[in-house]
């Protein structure tokens, strides 16, 4: 199964990362995904870090990197 998440190539404000990091905290919450660890040689397109999360129903692992001015951040899939 492909997951309903899609990917945020960069946040619009601070206030709508913070709405995001609210909502996937409560997919954690109620068992739709966990949080795991970063596999910190994971460089895609050279950003480091971040905050890994695992889909649990289509088995897929996501990653959010938290706005640094001027960087955006954004919410993506992880490559295998």
């Amino acid at each position: 199964m492909h997951s309903t998440w899609e990917e945020i190539n960069s946040f619009q404000s601070m206030s709508e990362y913070k709405r995001f990091v609210i909502y996937i905290e409560k997919q954690v919450e109620k068992q739709y995904a966990v949080e795991i660890e970063v596999c910190q040689n994971y460089k895609k397109n050279e950003i480091y870090g971040g905050r890994w999360f695992k889909d649990l129903e289509a088995k897929e692992i996501w990653r959010l990197v938290e706005p640094d001015f001027p960087f955006r951040g954004h919410w993506e899939k992880v490559d295998n």
